[in-house]
């Protein structure tokens, strides 16, 4: 089951974290928001009018950096993002779930209700991230 976006005040959000509220901020926010797919640096610029690319591009790596977005890399080596429903923390992602990719139209897809599995490491070894990805059809392509 993918999750579909709750209506988030981006604003907030954005001060809330100590960030200036700019008009590219807002629209990425506003755009990762209202989607249930990770979108990628390209997915957000063809959004806009015009957008400057390192301006789109640090404001991606402090949304992540403060914990509002995710990264997830896909089977392509493209990046994309997505919103951290969890309230992650600004040193660590707490979000550890699945993401599905359709093989057809090549979205990538969070599961938030489908938790990678606890997974046992030998001692001395510590993990710092799960990027788990599924790959089949999403329903729009099944």
């Amino acid at each position: 089951m993918v999750y579909i976006c709750k209506a988030m005040n981006v604003a907030s959000t954005i001060r809330e974290k100590g960030l200036k509220v700019t008009p590219v901020r807002t629209k990425v926010l506003q755009q990762l928001s209202g989607t249930d797919e990770a979108l990628s640096q390209s997915d957000l610029e063809s959004t806009f009018g015009k957008v400057d690319r390192i301006t789109l591009y640090r404001a991606l790596k402090d949304f992540e950096e403060l914990g509002i977005v995710h990264r997830v890399v896909g089977p392509d080596g493209v990046t994309r993002f997505a919103v951290c429903r969890h309230d992650c923390p600004d040193t660590a992602h707490t979000e550890e779930h699945v993401h599905f990719n359709c093989t057809r139209c090549q979205k990538v897809f969070c599961l938030e209700h489908t938790h990678t599995p606890v997974i046992k490491l030998p001692d001395g070894f510590t993990i710092t991230g799960i990027n788990m990805l599924v790959h089949g059809l999403c329903k729009n392509c099944s």
